[in-house]
This record gives structure tokens, C-alpha cells and sequence, in this order.
């Protein structure tokens, strides 16, 4: 008897996951209604940190929601005991970090300015322990990922009608993704870059749940993520762009027809892409935006050379800058000049051991998924897509000062977090 209600459970499970993976609205709202408040509140901070609903409407604009919200779900974490679960290298890492970024405050050209900035990096710290506890079930992870590419959606057809109302004309500015963290133009396109991989697999994961009309509603998550990196006028994000389609090519066990569909994407993309922009690309290197950024990029390097160990200081660029080359103080435009600069090469080392534990991560979800858990799709292709975010982050970063943003810390819980809902869905078969 105990038997038999075990294999019901499990037939029960399975079709739930199943309901699920169909993405119906109605499954989905039942699901929230019986799921634990803090991954609610989790939900609802990721909404507010990408959505911006307070700054899209002045009127609501009348607290700082998603900071009340991440205390919340901070305090109610902690009183449960939920900030402790999740074992990962990773973790590690992350800690080491800060203590590097501390140390380097105190050794700063102004720790004043250091330290007043240091709640900033806290708060991703927080961020990531919150993920990577909460986020732990492939039902959980598959609704946040869902949220997540939704409101990157929201970008990426915002971004359309303002390229489609100049005509899909080139413009100097760009399209933006709205407001927050993704408002210049050159922060969109390497949001972007993160969103193409992430909605190309969760595309090809579940397309077999959906009906053909499904199919291609979710077929416009990638399509407007590449339109999206045209309209924002980045080339770094164009470049990005291909990294990440180059990169799966590479993963690929179908050479020929992954080339040929890598070609015909990029002819298309080719043909899209305003005469302005291709122009912008042939005088790279000459043009004075390139010319700024390596002087930029030679400055970050002396400081290295200066003050190996532990940099200027955390976000002390600016600052040195000035005192050291009587410059303007303006951003170095490189993730991985700006760490060495102002953490010295102990953070650069740290930040590197971080990008290799994300695809070593990755790759063990995707072991534990094939070898474990009888080739379980959803989960290989999103970490396959959490991969391609990387990727496409890091080229893209290459030329903008976005090491603090939310690109590398949410792609980082995210790792973590899918690769413990692949070892607690293991214990979830086993007790079935």
C-alpha cells in the first residue's frame, strides 16, 4: 500500500511539472497560491528590479519597494533558518570577494567614497544567498526564469516600436529597455545579449508542451532579444550577440546545419542592421569612442601595475584617475579593467574563479540531468542557456563598466540556484 500511494505521488509530481512546462496561466496562479511566501517576495523583488512599475508611474513612486521587499524576504529567510542550505564553491567565492572589496576600501585613494559604496555589492550579496536558497526546485526555478524572460520581454518590444517609430533607422542614442539598471542603451544591449540565450533555450526545453500559436509567442523572446541589440546602436552588444550563437555552435553535435542556421541568422542580421551602424563598426578602432576607450583601458592597466594587490580602491576609478593622470574621471568601459584597477589582481583572480565555477556548475546540472535524472530537458537546456548569458555578458562587458550590475550576480544565483534544484530533484525521485 505504502507503494502504491509512492507511485501516485510521483505520477501526481510528474504531472504537475508536466502543467507546468505548458506554461498555462491558470497552472501557474494555482501554483503561486500554494508556494512558500518568501519565494513569493522573491518573485516580487525580481518585478521590481526590472520592471520599475514606481518609476514607470510617478504616482506609486512613494517608497523604495524593492529594497523594503529584499529586507522582508531577508528578515523571513533568516528567522526560518533558509540562508544555509545551498553548499556551493561558489559561496565561497562570493565572500572572498567581499573581503577583498573591504580590504581594498580601507587601502583606498578616498575609503570614504569606498565604503559609502560597499551597501551596493552587500546587496547582491544578499541577492545571490536569497536565489540560490529559495529558488531551489525546478518548479521554482522554472517560474522565476519565466519572470525573468518575461520582463526582459517587456525591454526587448519596447525596444522594437521605438526602432519600428524611427523607421528602423539608426540613431545615435539608441533604444533603452526603460527605466533602471537597463535605461542607457548600452546597458539594454547587453541585457539582451543575457536574455537571447536564456529565451533561446527555454524555448527549444518546452516547445514540445506548446501549441503551434505558443510556439510562436515564445519564438519572439529571441527574435526581439537580436532586434533588441540592433536598435540599441551597441556594436558591443552586436558582438556579444554573435558570441553567444558562435559559443552554441561550438557546443553543437550538428556542425553543418548549426552552421548554415548560424549563417542565414546572421545574413538576416546583416541586412537589419542600419547603414550608420555597419559604418560604425568599419572605422572601429579609429573612431574617437574606441580611441577613449583603450586610453582608458591603458589607464586601468597602469593602475594594476601601480597597486597590484588590491587596486586604487573599490570605485575609486574615478578618483585615481584624476589624481593619477589628471584625466576627467571618466569609467574605464572594461569589467575586467575596472576589477583589476580598483581590486588589484587578487579580485581579478577571485572574478575569473567565479566565471569558471559558473560553467563548471553548469556543467555538472547538466550531468546530474542526463545521468540522473533520465535526461531531463528543461533542466540541460537551461544550464546550457545560463552558459550562453555568460558569454554573451562578457563579450558585451568588454566595453561598458557594468561589473556591479545585475548581469554577472542574478546569471551567478541563477547557476547555483538550478544546480541545487537538480540535486534536490534527485532526493524528490528518491523518496517517490
Amino acid at each position: 500500500m505504502v507503494d502504491i500511494n509512492h507511485e501516485t505521488e510521483a505520477a501526481n509530481h510528474s504531472t504537475r511539472m508536466s502543467n507546468l512546462y505548458q506554461i498555462k496561466i491558470a497552472e501557474i496562479w494555482d501554483y503561486l497560491k500554494r508556494e512558500d511566501a518568501l519565494f513569493l517576495l522573491i518573485c516580487l523583488y525580481l518585478f521590481f528590479e526590472y520592471v520599475r512599475p514606481q518609476t514607470l508611474y510617478p504616482v506609486l513612486d512613494v517608497m523604495p519597494y524593492a529594497q523594503i521587499i529584499l529586507l522582508l524576504t531577508l528578515a523571513m529567510a533568516l528567522i526560518k533558518g533558509n540562508l544555509y542550505a545551498t553548499k556551493n564553491a561558489v559561496n565561497h567565492l562570493l565572500i572572498a570577494f567581499f573581503l577583498i572589496i573591504v580590504i581594498s576600501s580601507a587601502f583606498a585613494f578616498d575609503p570614504g567614497h569606498s565604503f559609502s559604496m560597499i551597501p551596493d555589492f552587500v546587496a547582491w550579496m544578499i541577492i545571490y544567498f536569497l536565489i540560490i536558497n529559495i529558488v531551489n526546485t525546478e518548479k521554482r526555478f522554472l517560474v522565476f526564469m519565466l519572470s525573468f524572460l518575461l520582463y526582459s520581454f517587456k525591454m526587448s518590444q519596447h525596444s522594437f516600436r521605438g526602432w519600428a517609430s524611427h523607421g528602423f533607422g539608426f540613431s545615435d542614442w539608441g533604444t533603452g529597455g526603460g527605466p533602471g539598471w537597463f535605461h542607457n542603451s548600452g546597458e539594454f544591449g547587453i541585457q539582451m545579449c543575457v536574455f537571447l540565450p536564456l529565451a533561446a533555450c527555454f524555448f527549444w526545453a518546452l516547445k514540445e508542451h506548446w501549441p503551434l500559436w505558443k510556439k510562436a509567442l515564445f519564438a519572439l523572446l529571441p527574435i526581439t532579444a537580436m532586434t533588441g541589440m540592433i536598435s540599441s546602436s551597441s556594436r558591443g552588444a552586436l558582438l556579444g550577440g554573435v558570441a553567444v550563437m558562435l559559443f552554441f555552435l561550438l557546443k553543437s553535435k550538428y556542425k553543418i546545419k548549426g552552421t548554415i542556421a548560424l549563417l542565414l541568422i546572421l545574413g538576416a542580421v546583416y541586412l537589419a542592421i542600419p547603414e550608420e551602424q555597419k559604418m560604425r563598426f568599419q572605422q572601429a578602432g579609429d573612431d574617437q569612442t574606441s580611441i577613449a576607450r583603450i586610453e582608458r583601458w591603458e589607464k586601468g592597466l597602469e593602475m594594476a601595475r601601480r597597486y597590484p594587490l588590491l587596486g586604487v580602491g573599490y570605485k575609486n576609478w574615478e578618483i585615481a584617475d584624476r589624481r593619477l593622470f589628471f584625466g576627467g574621471g571618466a569609467y574605464c568601459h572594461n569589467i575586467f579593467v575596472e576589477c583589476m584597477s580598483e581590486l588589484g589582481y587578487s579580485g581579478l583572480a577571485v572574478f575569473i574563479l567565479m566565471i569558471v565555477y559558473t560553467f563548471i556548475n553548469n556543467h555538472g546540472t547538466r550531468k546530474i540531468a542526463i545521468e540522473q535524472l533520465g535526461g531531463n530537458k528543461f533542466i540541460s537546456y537551461m544550464a546550457h542557456g545560463l552558459d550562453g548569458a555568460l558569454v554573451g555578458y562578457l563579450v558585451s562587458g568588454f566595453f561598458v563598466t557594468v561589473l556591479y550590475y545585475p548581469y554577472f550576480w542574478i546569471n551567478l544565483a541563477m547557476t547555483v540556484a538550478l544546480n541545487q534544484a537538480a540535486k534536490n530533484k534527485i532526493s524528490e525521485i528518491t523518496s517517490s
